[in-house]
């Protein structure tokens, strides 16, 4: 392979448009974040024409997810809302849009970031200790951002942080705002210039998508001056989706900034893992047993936390918040983020293709079968034995996982394909075929009464097969 900077720039922005947008069908959240994040760190391993580094893609394709993965923890809607909500009394544009490319701009730069720092660190720039201190500091760093910057809340007594960019939502990017600094602060002393850029490009992008996208979001919604919609007949028939659009421009946004980044800086990365590429292997300073062991006890920790799911859906459908309590969920999510996040991308920047592996193949299915079988159908009757069915094809994914691992090809046709049969099988259920057919009198109704499905999966449709052949020429 050679390195081709047109072909990388336009598949990285086609990857990470249908990963942000099935992100935001699928599962939303820190979690559906890493599917555009595994996209792009792919892409960059791809871009490089290195046989060393396409034999350890998943160390690479892991950070970026999991470096997205941060991002997904800060709550937007309700930023959303000083643009959109005209008729609001706290409806202030300028407001909007300069939170939404601050929180865009922390989102797509810490997964650019985490990207570019783990080129860095398989070429020998760090130091594990670097590593092991960062991450132990992680959880404090987190809440004494939080502290200084989200505090106080209490929205009931008119108790709010100085600087909010929301209507009502408890807001948390002051936890990322300081993982941001340290990660810049310790690419400064490592001379890691390669990290910055990556940074850079990651960030500005991540601020251009929120801009553009929720502008075409704002103009789709509303009429425009001379009383005529954006898209016409077909925003009157509401198959047009303007927050889906908004997703879909922030994916093409980010795929184009990191993937210029990686063009601009790649020199010097390849002149940190020239002595790698020399002697076959890449950084990896901790023992292999260690490694092992260490990544299959976050497995069975990412696994566990399904359990604290099961209880509350069982008992109360979707009201969680019955089951435990506001708090005790808000102890559930504190839980997650060190099984899914700080141990995992700690072991992945010391090079641990185990814990890679993992998270790029069976943690990846986990986090969109976890959302199917337990938070989607919470109100089916046949919900038990959906998540059987989901169980067993983990359990056979894991197996397979242990005995044999995954190759790039395998993963690939999971991302593209994989995801959306899921989101297919729940948004064209049979329940909800029924019930528009029966209301639909002509073709053309009963498409459109599916809404901006009938426009978005299409899209996907298209997205899907034109990876499906780059990946069938250049992965398998």
């Amino acid at each position: 392979m050679t390195e081709n900077p047109v072909l990388f720039i336009v598949f990285s922005m086609l990857a990470m448009c249908f990963g942000w947008g099935i992100r935001g069908s699928a599962i939303g959240g820190e979690k559906g974040a890493m599917l555009p994040g595994a996209f792009m760190g792919i892409m960059c391993v791809w871009y490089t024409g290195s046989e060393l580094l396409m034999d350890n893609v998943f160390l690479f394709a892991a950070a970026c997810a999991l470096g997205y993965f941060y991002g997904g923890m800060e709550p937007y809607a309700s930023t959303m809302f000083l643009i959109l909500h005209h008729d609001k009394p706290r409806y202030s544009p300028p407001l909007g849009y300069l939170a939404l490319s601050f929180k865009g701009s922390i989102w797509g730069g810490l997964g650019s970031a985490f990207l570019g720092m783990s080129f860095s660190a398989m070429g020998g720039v760090y130091r594990w200790y670097d590593f092991v201190i960062f991450f132990a500091l992680v959880p404090i760093l987190q809440e004494i951002g939080y502290r200084i910057f989200n505090t106080p809340y209490d929205p009931e007594h008119g108790r709010m942080p100085k600087v909010g960019f929301s209507e009502d939502s408890r807001e948390e990017w002051g936890r990322n705002v300081v993982i941001v600094a340290s990660l810049l602060i310790m690419a400064a002393i490592r001379g890691d210039i390669f990290t910055i850029i990556m940074w850079v490009g990651g960030a500005l992008f991540g601020a251009i998508g929120w801009v553009i996208g929720i502008t075409l979001y704002d103009k789709q919604l509303y009429p425009l001056k001379n009383g005529k919609r954006l898209f016409g007949k077909l925003d009157e028939l509401g198959v047009i989706d303007g927050w889906k659009m908004m997703e879909l421009f922030q994916g093409l946004a980010q795929g184009f900034g990191i993937s210029s980044a990686f063009i601009i800086a790649w020199p010097l990365a390849k002149e940190k893992l020239s002595f790698a590429e020399e002697t076959g292997a890449l950084w990896h300073p901790i023992p292999q047993t260690v490694d092992t062991v260490l990544s299959w006890v976050f497995c069975v920790l990412i696994i566990l936390t399904i359990f604290l799911f099961i209880i509350p859906y069982r008992k109360n459908g979707n009201k969680i918040t019955k089951a435990f309590g506001e708090v005790d969920m808000n102890i559930v999510e504190v839980l997650e983020r060190p099984c899914y996040m700080v141990g995992p991308l700690a072991l992945v920047m010391l090079g641990s293709t185990t814990m890679a592996s993992i998270i790029c193949c069976f943690t990846m299915y986990y986090v969109i079968a976890q959302h199917d079988g337990l938070e989607r159908y919470w109100d089916y009757k046949g919900i038990r034995l959906i998540r059987v069915f989901l169980i067993l094809v983990g359990a056979v994914i894991l197996a397979v996982q242990i005995l044999r691992g995954y190759t790039l090809w395998e993963t690939w046709i999971f991302y593209c394909v994989g995801y959306l049969i899921f989101e297919f099988f729940f948004m064209f259920r049979p329940k909800l075929v029924k019930e528009n057919y029966k209301k639909s009198k002509t073709a053309g109704q009963f498409i459109a009464s599916f809404g901006c499905s009938s426009t978005v999966y299409p899209s996907y449709l298209v997205m899907m097969t034109a990876l499906l052949i780059f990946g069938g020429i250049y992965f398998r």
